[in-house]
């Protein structure tokens, strides 16, 4: 016979307080308020970084240790996009560097326009994304994006590991997580949700 465990809702509201993105996942599923779980079949599921520790059975990082250890908060923000890029390749992609240029991949692509700019632009051209390819496959890897124009020809020369095989999953990705990169890249962007 199931044991039932009461907790009072003080106790619950205290948890969620405290509670990192993680726990708060935890809490959820002990709760019953988990209603989909992360899963590699199904990029959309993949809305954090806790989903996409949960989606590849992963332990989270332990960013109070980095931080203690000198690691830079950038530095963090890049190994959680890494974790979220594996988590959106899904169980049946596997990224493989095709230096020959044969192969597409896509890297979500983050402009700097005018305020003016932005309000003459349609909802479909605020989205653009960056084709990229991996140059040098055996050093791509790691995460920089080299633009020779505004907004022309640009390589991801070691930035493989951040791309996606299509650009729907680009996209998300680049939305999605737009915090994360923010903090990657180091801009003190100003983030609006609608």
């Amino acid at each position: 016979m199931e044991k039932t465990i009461e907790i009072k809702q003080s106790n619950v509201d205290a948890a969620y307080k405290v509670a990192d993105e993680y726990m708060k996942k935890v809490l959820d599923a002990l709760l019953g308020r988990n209603t989909a779980k992360p899963s590699l079949d199904d990029y959309k599921s993949i809305k954090s970084y806790a989903d996409a520790c949960i989606a590849l059975d992963e332990e989270p990082i332990d960013e109070e240790k980095l931080l203690n250890a000198g690691c830079e908060a950038r530095h963090i923000a890049l190994m959680k996009l890494e974790t979220i890029s594996r988590a959106l390749w899904g169980r049946n992609f596997k990224p493989v560097p095709d230096p020959e240029g044969r192969k597409w991949f896509y890297y979500p692509w983050f402009a700097l326009y005018t305020q003016r700019e932005m309000d003459d632009m349609s909802d479909e051209d605020k989205g653009g994304l960056l084709c990229a390819y991996a140059s040098h496959g055996a050093i791509a890897g790691f995460g920089a994006l080299n633009a020779d124009g505004r907004s022309s020809g640009s390589a991801a020369d070691v930035g493989f590991r951040l791309c996606q095989e299509d650009k729907e999953k680009a996209k998300y990705f680049g939305k999605q997580f737009i915090e994360l990169w923010a903090e990657w890249l180091l801009l003190d962007w100003k983030i609006k949700t609608e």
